[in-house]
């Protein structure tokens, strides 16, 4: 069984990876924090977050991903331009069952249906 659970995790992580090109980049981490950039013409595609957080947090029981439009940070500690420009937050805690997407709502409608505004 263990050999069968490491085999899926091998093909998953390869699966994912091959999407790392395809909409966004994660380009740090820090931690549980993973940092991420969106290229420009996909930056209101929902499904290009979701698979963004998919590669980041898989087998991670708490994980974090912030998003931004273009260049992203690499680590911490994000200036102010940094902080005002970041456009999407996952954060995931499955001890606990926290699972939220924080959206600048002023800049976005991204997840209306399932978000909190930051």
């Amino acid at each position: 069984m263990k050999r069968f659970q490491a085999i899926f995790y091998i093909m998953l992580s390869v699966s994912l990876s091959s999407y790392a090109s395809d909409g966004f980049k994660i380009t740090g981490s820090s931690g549980i924090m993973y940092f991420a950039s969106i290229e420009s013409s996909s930056k209101d595609n929902e499904d290009v977050y979701r698979t963004a957080v998919g590669e980041a947090c898989a087998g991670k029981p708490i994980c974090q991903v912030q998003f931004w439009v273009g260049n992203a940070p690499n680590s911490f500690p994000l200036t102010d331009a940094q902080v005002n420009a970041k456009l999407v937050h996952w954060q995931q805690n499955l001890n606990t069952g926290l699972r939220r997407w924080l959206v600048k709502c002023e800049s976005s409608k991204l997840f209306s249906n399932e978000r909190s505004c930051m």
